[in-house]
């Protein structure tokens, strides 16, 4: 019996902290449960059912009746109100918005995600039937909304059914908004009680008050920024596209003066951070802010009316930080040009803020590198995801896994206010940060968890100085002002106080910024413990200022195993570098050495007159000028180009007999002794059928019995062999491999010849076929396919160079002259990769 007891209270605690937890989150569809019961599954024939009736009761009178006696006894008065609060709270989406986002990709990911626990039946992922209880519970809810009870009502299957197992895991994610959360919390105010003894010396009362405006009027201007970012077009990978930026400049400065580049989160504007760079403008500094377009305001109203596909495009995740970074290039122009400019700007001294997504790359910026590792644990598909924020850092994982190099050295101190990205970097990436720093997070953050997305992370960085200002009680919007009439979901999630936040925030970046990047120690008080403690005496809102928090200190908070793992278990080491460059080998060679193939159109091929012809060879020869230059030397490099085949293209890297292979590359991370560079194009694979055909073949069914060709060894035969195993599937191999499998689709000895659509094609062009006797399908590509260089994997230096030649002007003429002449449709085709 005691075991008994203890199951019902584990699953009745359960379901309360699921309720009010769902309910915080404001993420919709996860409210649901059932139509008349909820019914638990232990195991075997052990069934627990609570009525939806006896629920509906309780949340209106708070009178426990029905079935609900008798688990109550299980429950505390505490988990009896979480459990009232979140069956009553109103959740004010309307029908529209409700069933735009349960459609969105989104909106389909967390109600799969919930549904993996929220059964229709046993076995049975609940994602439709809650789709349809949250709608229909929208369509049918008065103006403040709806609540949780009218989902459970709308729930079109007679139980809700739960494994107690998935349930109490559920449980045990939750704990990171409340119980652990509370006692992180509490460690932090105890570290700053204990930070503040040692600083008696600090009197607030002989402070100025950095919440007011300083001494400085300001002038704003707006200048245009033109970034050729990772974006998929006839001309290839890169294309210029500007963004505005507003500059706050002080009137009447002596000269050059530290500039404040300002980055907004996701879904927001730079406007809704002119607060701050007026106020550090009013104290001297230049502030900057950027437009972000790919993840603005404008896109998130989009992706919410239902009129894009996608939540965040992965791209985001380095156009973000690369704005900044040719932001700061756009700032170095104008001093060379103009001597009005050069009177204005300290490009000596620069430093970076963020919020939320904007930390994110704020951290990138400081060092911090995508950890791909890290990303697939967090991210795996069995994994039921309750931190939204790993939502938009789960689409990460979609980029081509490498090493970007974001890190900018230009900058000399951040700030992240409310950051994301535990999964994204892992304790390796914020490791790299090397700059001051001062995180913002509030106490009950619920957006970014502050505990797994900040407060850890604040554990895992060991640059000096850092520091760790806790808004307590605070949210993900507690640091800049309100909105007015701000209503719905938000004001749900902002909180109260937010001036109070506002105010301490705008005291510590002025601080912050006078410290690091003028210099002056004086303002080292502000960023105290003890100006905390004293600034917040008395007001709604505490503020604990830390420069050090040890997992021990939270785990004897906590009195028993966090729920998840303070510093997550070490990676595999890392590959030691080789012992000498590839640099320092063409530096004492003179000798560059390039492999690249025969067969594949665009990249290496033989043309009509028997020559070997295409981007690679001419990327080969700017290549090597490019390596001339950065090393100076007054010998000219000999450019030694080698045949490579599907077969041996990754044994000539690994082995150290070629620098870089070029080719159509997929970009993997299982390829030993083989890194690649940044994408050079974007293709996708496709199905080339005689045109008479395309709408026989569909590529979306099992295809038992069709004759498919494909390449051997490559990443398209491992995709047709796990796609469609009931398929007959015939290999192809060689340097013609590619022109007999076309041969082979002509002659009707095969039905499709499934590879990359952009080489199938070139293939087409090359051996002179009517284009019109062919077609690819599907009209969306089955897969996304990145090329990239290969490249040793244990050459960083080498690594950056590439890329860093690969974005320059030696390189983009190439690509645009080769890539800009394939079928314009193709790349059409093919657009939606870089935002799937």
């Amino acid at each position: 019996m005691k075991q008994l007891h203890r199951i019902v209270q584990m699953g009745l605690s359960a379901i309360a902290l699921l309720t009010v937890g769902v309910t915080a989150e404001a993420i919709a569809p996860q409210a649901a449960h059932s139509a008349e019961d909820i019914r638990i599954l232990v195991e075997g024939p052990l069934v627990f059912d609570l009525s939806v009736e006896s629920l509906a009761t309780f949340a209106e009178t708070g009178e426990v009746t029905g079935d609900l006696q008798l688990y109550a006894r299980f429950l505390n008065e505490e988990t009896l109100q979480l459990l009232r609060d979140g069956l009553t709270r109103k959740i004010p989406l309307d029908v529209v918005a409700a069933d735009n986002l349960s459609y969105s990709p989104l909106g389909r990911e967390i109600l799969l995600n919930v549904g993996k626990v929220l059964q229709a039946y046993r076995g049975v992922n609940g994602q439709k039937a809650l789709r349809s209880a949250v709608i229909g519970a929208a369509a049918n809810a008065d103006a403040e909304g709806w609540t949780l009870i009218d989902v459970l009502e709308e729930f079109p299957t007679p139980a809700l059914e739960i494994e107690l197992q998935d349930l109490l895991a559920i449980r045990r994610q939750l704990a990171i908004y409340f119980s652990y959360n509370d006692a992180v919390v509490r460690t932090i105010r105890a570290q700053a009680a204990d930070e503040a003894l040692t600083q008696t010396d600090v009197n607030i009362a002989e402070l100025a008050d950095l919440r007011l405006p300083g001494p400085f009027g300001f002038t704003k201007e707006t200048i245009t920024v033109t970034n050729p970012a990772l974006r998929q077009t006839q001309a290839g990978l890169s294309v210029n596209y500007d963004f505005d930026v507003d500059v706050y400049i002080p009137e009447g400065l002596n000269g050059p003066t530290p500039i404040v580049i300002i980055s907004h989160g996701f879904g927001d504007v730079k406007e809704s951070f002119t607060f701050i760079a007026e106020h550090i403008a009013s104290y001297g500094f230049i502030a900057i802010l950027p437009d972000h377009v790919g993840s603005d305001l404008a896109y998130r109203q989009e992706y919410l009316q239902g009129r894009l596909n996608t939540l965040l495009s992965p791209v985001e995740f380095i156009n973000r930080p690369q704005e900044i970074s040719f932001l700061i290039d756009k700032l170095e122009d104008l001093v060379a040009e103009s001597p009005d400019w050069a009177a204005r700007l300290d490009l000596e001294n620069i430093g970076v803020a963020g919020d939320s997504l904007g930390s994110t790359n704020t951290l990138a910026l400081a060092g911090a590198e995508i950890n791909y590792a890290r990303l697939v644990e967090a991210c795996d598909a069995d994994n039921v995801l309750l931190n939204f924020s790993l939502y938009l850092q789960c689409r990460a994982q979609h980029l081509p896994p490498q090493n970007y190099d974001l890190k900018d050295s230009r900058i000399k101190a951040v700030i992240t206010g409310h950051p994301l990205g535990a999964s994204l970097y892992g304790p390796e990436g914020f490791s790299q940060i090397d700059i001051p720093l001062l995180m913002v997070g509030g106490s009950e953050d619920i957006v970014a968890p502050v505990v797994v997305e900040q407060f850890h992370p604040f554990i895992w960085m060991q640059t000096e100085p850092k520091y760790l200002a806790m808004l307590d009680i605070g949210t993900h919007f507690s640091s800049k002002p309100g909105r007015d009439a701000a209503g719905g979901i938000f004001a749900l999630l902002a909180g109260a106080n937010r001036d109070v936040g506002s105010g301490y925030y705008e005291a510590l970046t002025v601080a912050f910024w006078n410290v690091y990047l003028r210099g002056q120690d004086e303002f080292l008080p502000y960023l105290t413990a003890s100006y905390g403690n004293q600034l917040s005496d008395g007001q709604p809102m505490g503020l604990s200022i830390i420069t050090d928090l040890q997992p021990e200190q939270i785990e004897a908070t906590y009195g028993r195993r966090p729920p998840v793992p303070i510093i997550p278990e070490p990676l595999a080491a890392a590959i030691p570098p080789r012992s000498q460059s590839v640099l320092a080998e063409i530096a004492e060679t003179g000798v560059l050495t390039v492999a690249f193939r025969k067969d594949a159109v665009p990249f290496g091929f033989i043309n009509q007159e028997d020559a070997w012809d295409g981007y690679c060879g001419d990327m080969a020869i700017a290549l090597s000028n490019y390596v001339a230059a950065e090393l100076k030397s007054d010998v000219d490099i000999q450019l030694v180009e080698l045949t490579s085949t599907l077969e041996n293209r990754y044994d000539l890297v690994s082995d150290g007999s070629v620098h870089l292979e070029c080719g159509p590359n997929s970009i993997r991370n299982d390829v030993a002794g083989v890194v690649f560079s940044s994408p050079i194009f974007v293709t996708s694979t496709q199905f080339l059928v005689p045109a008479g055909q395309a709408d026989t073949i569909r590529p979306t069914t099992p295809l038992a019995g069709t004759r498919l060709g494909v390449l051997e060894n490559t990443t398209t035969q491992i995709f047709v062999e796990e796609t469609y195993p009931d398929a007959d599937i015939v290999l192809f191999s060689g340097i013609e491999g590619r022109q007999n499998a076309i041969a082979a689709t002509t002659r009707g000895e095969i039905d499709a010849f499934v590879g990359d659509g952009i080489l199938s094609y070139g293939e087409l062009l090359l051996q002179g076929r009517a284009i019109d006797d062919f077609a690819l399908i599907p009209e969306v590509p089955l897969t996304c396919e990145y090329y990239g260089l290969a490249l040793p994997d244990n050459d960083l230096e080498w690594q950056t160079l590439i890329n860093q030649f690969l974005i320059s002007d030696s390189e983009n003429p190439i690509s645009t002259k080769w890539f800009s002449a394939i079928a314009p449709e193709t790349l059409d085709k093919t657009a939606f990769c870089l935002n799937q």
